[in-house]
């Protein structure tokens, strides 16, 4: 969970530092979750590379794998609003788990309830 809240962090710094060097960087919001799910790697990534991409979360998209190859980091910027998603699955763990982060709560807050629909349905 820390990795996973590490690279939204960093991948939304990425995204605002432009143009903002000279100003202070305020506390994003950030709203996780996670369940606990049987699929495998190769499954999960395909499914949330997909509902990801159709959410708008297309920019800067990347999977970073661990070092055993067992479980992987799919993180992507938004490409309308300053908003970044980070979802990490662990199948040796059975969890998934999601990440929205952004400067904007309410934008951050529907995009995570939009991510948390979508990803792991209607609970």
């Amino acid at each position: 969970m820390r990795e996973l809240l590490q690279t939204v962090r960093a991948g939304l710094r990425q995204r605002l530092q432009v143009g903002l060097d000279a100003l202070p960087e305020p506390a994003p919001f950030v709203y996780v979750t996670a369940i606990g799910s049987d699929a495998g790697l190769t499954r999960s990534l395909a499914g949330i590379t997909l509902i990801s991409r159709a959410m708008g979360f297309d920019r800067d998209a990347e999977t970073l794998y661990s070092s055993d190859a067992c479980s992987a980091t799919y993180h992507a910027q938004h490409n309308c609003k300053p908003v970044a998603l980070a979802v990490e699955v662990c199948p040796p763990r059975r969890t998934v788990s999601i990440a929205v982060s952004g400067h904007d709560d309410s934008d951050t807050y529907a995009l995570f309830l939009e991510a948390d629909t979508r990803l792991f349905g209607a609970c």
